[in-house]
């Protein structure tokens, strides 16, 4: 996660009424030294001002550690009962859709899991370099491809988020990895997928990383 993803997802947020989002499931959250130390924004700028207006979070993760509420796979038919057992009424869907076989899948279950009247706060990569976690699948939607992957719940509100970082920062702090790119171009015959990723990495270096945000409503039950 982003300082500039995490503080648009605060303010998504900000104004929606404490009952219509607590509790809060934070799918795919890590450990509590990732989201405190590794990323500390997403601590301050996310978790604690939820947690301040009386928000409670649940984090879920499919492995255990410290700061992981409930260990589950959130895809899995087993765990849906026991995942669904602490009445979450929005969820958090960060970063993952790009490393999911089926995203649609995922789109589908975060719907059962908050229920009619729930929210699905989503964020996922739109220009972004490969990343494996273990895969990536290259995944990187328009707010219309994710509204159309939501459906049938209607989205508040969707856009294109510029975070104000690209491969510039990490080639500042370690100037040498530009060589990785040097050596790697005159051999484009040996491992061409991997070729042809180091050489589009190279795009982020003009411009910045966006992501595409999302607010998602489903459906109240019909009457």
């Amino acid at each position: 996660m982003f300082e500039a993803e995490a503080i648009w997802l605060e303010k998504l947020l900000r104004d929606r009424p404490v009952e219509e989002l607590s509790p809060l499931l934070n799918i795919g959250s890590s450990t509590a030294r990732f989201r405190e130390v590794e990323q500390p924004w997403a601590e301050q700028r996310l978790f604690a001002p939820l947690r301040a207006r009386g928000v409670q979070i649940i984090h879920l993760d499919n492995r255990e550690g410290d700061g992981i509420d409930i260990r589950a796979d959130v895809l899995s038919d087993a765990d849906l009962p026991r995942i669904r057992a602490f009445q979450p009424k929005s969820i958090l869907c960060c970063n993952i859709l790009e490393h999911v076989v089926s995203p649609e899948i995922l789109a589908r279950r975060c719907g059962e899991i908050v229920g009619p009247g729930g929210l699905i706060a989503v964020t996922v990569p739109y220009s972004y370099p490969h990343h494996r976690d273990p895969i990536d699948t290259m995944f990187r939607p328009s707010p219309a491809e994710l509204a159309a992957l939501f459906s049938p719940a209607a989205m508040l509100k969707g856009e294109i988020i510029d975070v104000g970082e690209s491969y510039r920062g990490q080639v500042r702090q370690r100037p040498l990895i530009l060589l990785r790119h040097v050596f790697r171009f005159p051999f484009p015959f040996v491992a061409f997928g991997g070729w042809k990723r180091s050489m589009r990495k190279l795009y982020w270096l003009f411009n910045n990383y966006r992501i595409t945000g999302a607010l998602f409503a489903v459906p109240a039950e019909q009457s």
